[in-house]
């Protein structure tokens, strides 16, 4: 079953599922947990909504990665576009927060996003072609 799992997701599908699930945990621990830093790195897009909502955001990109994950390449854009959605917004966050001043210790977190968006460039890019096979349809070697 482990085979015919990894022949249906291969690298694509489980970065999918990976980061999606990463994502729906993150949401939540910013629905629920205190963390005043997060706060001041966040200050330019909590003007825009609370970081409830954004972690609501998180989870419903997180969703889209994981329900995603079994599709075949171009098909999964969605969960490409929900993996890579919220580390953009809030790199770009972090930088206006350095920026600025508001969190000037925010600069330290932008690589975790921008390598974050690498690993996805590189897996869409190194798995974009229509090589990935659907083991439900009997094939055996992934092509």
């Amino acid at each position: 079953m482990r085979a015919a799992l990894w022949r249906h997701l291969q690298w694509r599908g489980v970065t999918l599922a990976g980061l999606g699930i990463l994502w729906i945990t993150y949401g939540i621990g910013l629905i629920v947990a205190d963390r005043p830093g997060l706060v001041s790195a966040t200050a330019p897009i909590l003007r825009v909504m609370c970081l409830e909502a954004w972690g609501g955001v998180w989870i419903a990109c997180g969703a889209a990665g994981l329900v995603t994950a079994v599709l075949r390449p171009g098909r999964d854009m969605w969960g490409f576009a929900g993996a890579a959605g919220p580390p953009l917004i809030w790199g770009l966050a972090y930088i206006a927060a350095a920026v600025t001043g508001a969190y000037e210790v925010a600069w330290a977190s932008v690589p975790l996003f921008v390598a974050i968006l690498l690993e996805l460039v590189v897996i869409a890019r190194l798995t974009g072609g229509r090589t990935r096979g659907c083991a439900c349809e009997g094939v055996t070697d992934g092509h």
